[in-house]
């Protein structure tokens, strides 16, 4: 088996070294930088975007005597082809129609289309392109392979300090330091069908409400929808026991003031009374009131394919009134809308929850490789995507959250009048992600890719596997054990996770003492913010390290 396993590894290698050098434009007489990302055609068109920001920001291509070198208009005419879409070039309407006598970039991007597992068996063997897109900055900057661009961010404008709080802490290392910068984010919120609501006699729900509140809308509508049908087939959400239904568990426990992790993110803690009465309420949403369908009445649904799936389908032709999403979901919605010539009326509304009100964020990154070999150019593209060109092109076609939210902000808040049956919707969702979002929980002791043991947990309660009680001790003793194998796999973790667990022990000492808690102790983001929001913080830093 393990001779296998090295034969399939050294072949991967091999594949990914004639992939990296066969890819890129080898006749280029400009740097050019790789960018592995997804295969979306968007990406493509941001590409245009970025060599469009380089031009207008001086990094123009010069000849030997230091003049501009510009587009001929045979070579004018090849990228308007290249750029068209069909077999048919770019109108000459097209923001991005090339013209003869326009400046040259200096510098250029080629797309590589990968997935995790192909970057990473890459950036690991020496052989990663120049940029990648990951949602574990994390993860690779322990493995070594990032770099480190907190000085330039912070001199060209694309420090942690442009995008959101919630979203900053996952674009660094355990060091503290930045490797990454947002191409988009998504902080989920409820996406609620209006017109599925108004059908059955129901108006907007309220911008904030508590899950007992969701839950009598909740059984009132499905009584009004499914009278008269042989079987149910209207829902007012989707399924609980998935990643979506994760979300909001965690925003229940949270409001409650836990987390999955403790204040340093060494331990689980998952078996709490708030994630409890979480569950709880989901497997009696299921079974009992019948708001969210099980697996079995989702496996009978018959739904369109396409992207997003299953959810995006029932949602948009009435199955289900409201979904877990972030505001990327509107590329569907309106594609779906255009293609079957019809209008949805939408609205959002925060997750259920209780007192302390929050959100979780998450955030595609763009990651420059450490072995790059044009790491300037590389630093530029991360520059361009906090751009006001690249944030209005999110802006208006919704791929997401736009990465530096206070230059966009006007333009979030004009989606309204551009698009009036999406109403407050991308405006909402950005001001929640400026203001209650937070990381979805992790540790940096738990490898990324892991088991998502509290949607298995779930699934284990929903499916009679196992008690209410054994499945949260399950969901916490798998995150334990997840961490000492981790760091009893690696020297400088386990000294890191002692270091962090002395601060734990500290922490533990004020609480129990009613004192205030140094905030440079702190790793969980979630009780930063918690405890900072009930005055329970010390930040003078007399403790020592960083605020």
């Amino acid at each position: 088996m393990k001779k296998l396993f090295v034969t399939i590894l050294l072949a991967l290698v091999a594949a990914s070294f004639f992939t990296m050098y066969t890819s890129r434009d080898q006749s280029s007489d400009v740097p050019v930088i790789t960018w592995r990302t997804d295969a979306n055609p968007q990406r493509e068109e941001q590409i245009m975007l970025f060599r469009e920001w380089l031009v207008a920001n001086g990094h123009v291509r010069k000849d030997k005597n230091g003049n501009v070198v510009n587009y001929t208009q045979k070579e004018a005419d090849a990228l308007n082809k290249a750029y068209g879409t069909a077999g048919k070039p770019l109108d000459p309407s097209s923001p991005h129609y090339v013209k003869a006598g326009t400046p040259k970039p200096n510098g250029d991007v080629a797309l590589e289309t990968a997935n995790n597992q192909s970057t990473l068996i890459q950036a690991v063997s020496g052989m990663a392109g120049d940029i990648f897109d990951t949602f574990d900055v994390l993860g690779y900057q322990q493995l070594g392979v990032a770099l480190d661009i907190t000085e330039d961010a912070e001199k060209n404008g694309y420090g942690l300090d442009t995008t959101y709080p919630g979203m900053a802490g996952l674009l660094t290392g355990m060091d503290g330091r930045q490797y990454a910068y947002p191409c988009n984010g998504a902080s989920v919120s409820m996406w609620i069908n209006l017109s599925t609501l108004e059908k059955y006699g129901f108006k907007r729900p309220p911008l904030e409400w508590t899950p007992e509140e969701f839950e009598a809308m909740g059984k009132e509508y499905v009584k009004r929808a499914n009278e008269g049908l042989p079987r149910q087939e209207y829902f007012f959400i989707q399924a609980l026991d998935s990643g979506w239904g994760v979300n909001m568990a965690m925003c229940i426990a949270r409001s409650k003031g836990w987390d999955i992790y403790n204040e340093t993110l060494t331990r689980s803690v998952a078996d709490n009374e708030p994630l409890k009465h979480a569950i709880k309420l989901f497997h009696k949403w299921t079974y009992v009131d019948r708001i969210a369908p099980t697996a079995a009445d989702v496996a009978s649904m018959n739904t369109d394919a396409g992207y997003g799936g299953a959810d995006f389908s029932n949602f948009i032709s009435g199955k289900y009134a409201m979904i877990v999403m972030g505001r990327y979901c509107l590329i569907r919605f309106r594609e779906v809308q255009q293609q079957k010539d019809m209008t949805i009326q939408f609205a959002v509304s925060q997750l259920p929850m209780y007192d302390y009100k929050n959100h979780p964020i998450t955030v595609r990154a763009a990651m420059p490789y450490r072995g790059s070999k044009h790491p300037e150019l590389a630093k530029l593209f991360l520059q361009f995507l906090a751009s006001k060109p690249y944030n209005q092109y999110i802006v208006d076609g919704a791929d997401g959250l736009p990465p530096n939210p206070e230059i966009v902000e006007q333009e979030m808040k004009d989606i309204r009048i551009q698009r009036p049956n999406e109403r407050d919707c991308s405006e909402l969702e950005s001001s929640w992600a400026r203001t209650i979002a937070l990381p979805s929980f992790y540790s940096p002791y738990v490898k990324a890719g892991s088991t998502n043991w509290l949607q298995n947990g779930i699934n284990r309660f929903f499916n009679n596997r196992s008690s209410l009680d054994d499945a949260l001790k399950y969901i916490q003793d798998r995150y334990n054990q997840e961490i000492e194998i981790s760091k009893n796999a690696n020297p400088v973790m386990m000294e890191a996770w002692k270091k962090d667990w002395a601060l734990q022990e500290k922490i533990d000492a004020c609480k129990k003492e009613g004192k205030k808690i140094p905030v440079e102790w702190i790793k969980n983001p979630f009780y930063v913010k918690y405890y900072r929001d009930r005055g329970m913080l010390d930040e003078t830093g007399t403790a020592g390290g960083v605020k």
